[in-house]
């Protein structure tokens, strides 16, 4: 009997490993076959001058509103008048709210829906005591070693100039779009948007105007040396994940430090946090995230495939391993970060009151209420008062459809431009301007031809921002072509 028992077990663990084995073999990567294209002539040296003056103008976004300066703004409209002739001799320019920008690229054929290219004008402003800290002045704009410096180069004045380049050169070689085509740059992204992209979104919805797509920033393509499978990646933002402040606060009778009772404010509000971060909202591998690996895992390694092949029998260790990566982490759960904290005024006085704030960022599916309940049910405490920081919070975008004829060209684009590397779909961690676009676009898609590598990943919005220089000829390539294949005269939809 324990014979026959053990022959059983024997089987069905062989069983299990032919599922596993079958399931993973079948993975194939993905290969895509473009026609070679001929990419279009840049002057690169002028081009570059530009960039270089484009940072110079110092469009800062101030969290603190009062500092807001207007004046940079309209020189840089002025600066992108003067340094592109033929785009606004030829495109409708509109100024939105004072200081966004809407450009129209009428196009021949009124029965296909135009399309958008977003950017934003204004750059985070340099953290206080680190200016010193930059290998060239934050905003000098100088070119050395291979690169452009200065604040804006990665985000993105580098991404707009680049759209600004290619629109100018098309025109000059007498390129006439079939399908509209707007720019629309904003003014405040870095303050989510609600004066510059929400009021261009306004006013293109007040004007019946319906898109086909947008393409934003957010996603790039990582190198080599940085990117999970053995070539370079580049990923497509089919998403951008919501937001939600939550304000934590505990009360207690205050009193002097002296005659601490069993429980504090402070104390309370701590065993709230720990509560938060030991239990996080539940992780899942579908969506974006999903569809990121099921296109990088025949690139990966062995074991990883094996994982990501048969979910159905490592879900459970798949997840904890993600788990263990704070980049990995942030794209399979709502992530909970406490951010600031404020209670007591002196040492030897008990605080009555203290807070904490934690910032949620939503994955798709999790809602703002759902987020609330868990918050409420994982620190279950009567001393502890939750309540929404800010504007309520916002859930994440809608999924953008990667069976889209747009996505496909923008995929297939990169491709073109940028041969060898592997294209996939995924999920923006932070927020854009392509949220202020969902309700008048069929689909709103995230990704920017810029090159990230190692030393690349702590420079955006931090010091020594840089952009290469050959890597902004391939950006403005790529914005041309995109162009010619969604509005050129191989247009299919």
């Amino acid at each position: 009997m324990l014979k026959k028992l053990l022959w059983v077990i024997l089987a069905v663990f062989v069983i299990f490993l032919l599922i596993i084995s079958v399931n993973t073999l079948m993975l194939t990567s993905e290969k895509e076959t473009v026609v070679a294209v001929k990419p279009i002539h840049i002057d690169k040296e002028a081009a570059v001058l530009r960039l270089s003056k484009s940072v110079q103008i110092r469009t800062i976004s101030h969290q603190d509103h009062s500092k807001f300066n207007p004046a940079p703004f309209v020189w840089f409209h002025q600066f992108l008048k003067q340094s592109f002739p033929g785009l606004h001799h030829t495109l409708e320019r509109t100024v939105i709210n004072e200081h966004s920008l809407l450009y129209k690229w009428q196009g021949s054929n009124s029965d296909l829906k135009p399309m958008a290219l977003l950017a934003h004008m204004d750059v985070v402003p340099v953290e206080p005591g680190t200016e010193n800290n930059w290998t060239h002045g934050a905003f000098s704009g100088d070119i050395a070693d291979g690169y452009a410096w200065g604040r804006g180069m990665l985000d993105m004045k580098g991404i707009l100039m680049a759209i600004m380049e290619a629109v100018e050169e098309l025109v000059k070689l007498g390129f006439v779009p079939k399908r509209t085509i707007y720019l629309a740059f904003g003014h405040d992204e870095e303050l989510g948007g609600r004066n510059g992209a929400r009021e261009i979104a306004t006013y293109m919805k007040e004007k019946g105007i319906r898109l086909s797509f947008t393409l934003d920033e957010a996603m790039a393509i990582a190198s080599q040396e940085i990117s999970p499978v053995k070539r370079p990646l580049a990923i497509i933002g089919l998403a951008e994940k919501g937001r939600l402040t939550l304000k934590i606060t505990a009360r207690t009778k205050g009193g002097h430090s002296s005659m601490p009772p069993a429980k504090t404010t402070l104390g309370i509000l701590a065993r709230a946090i720990y509560r938060l971060e030991q239990n996080q909202m539940p992780a899942s591998l579908d969506g974006p995230t999903g569809m990121l690996y099921d296109t990088i895992v025949p690139e990966m390694s062995w074991v990883r495939k094996v994982l990501l092949a048969n979910q159905w029998a490592f879900k459970g260790l798949l997840l904890g391993q993600l788990r263990k990566s704070t980049y990995a982490n942030a794209g399979i759960r709502t992530t909970t970060a406490p951010t600031m904290i404020r209670g007591g005024v002196k040492e030897n006085v008990l605080p009555s009151q203290a807070h904490v704030i934690v910032n949620f960022r939503l994955k798709p599916g999790d809602k703002v209420s759902d987020v609330v309940a868990h918050a409420k049910k994982t620190i279950d405490d009567p001393a502890i008062e939750i309540t929404i920081s800010g504007r309520g919070g916002t859930e994440a975008s809608p999924v953008s459809s990667i069976d889209d004829p747009a996505y496909k060209i923008v995929k297939r684009t990169i491709s073109e431009i940028f041969p060898g590397t592997l294209v996939a779909p995924g999920l923006v961690y932070g927020g854009t301007d392509s949220k202020h676009y969902v309700s008048i676009s069929d689909n709103n898609y995230r990704f920017a031809p810029m090159i990230i590598g190692p030393s690349d990943q702590g420079r955006i919005h931090g010091t020594d921002e840089r952009l290469g220089i050959g890597n902004y000829e391939k950006m403005i390539q790529y914005y041309a072509q995109l162009l010619k294949n969604v509005a050129g005269s191989n247009e299919e939809n």
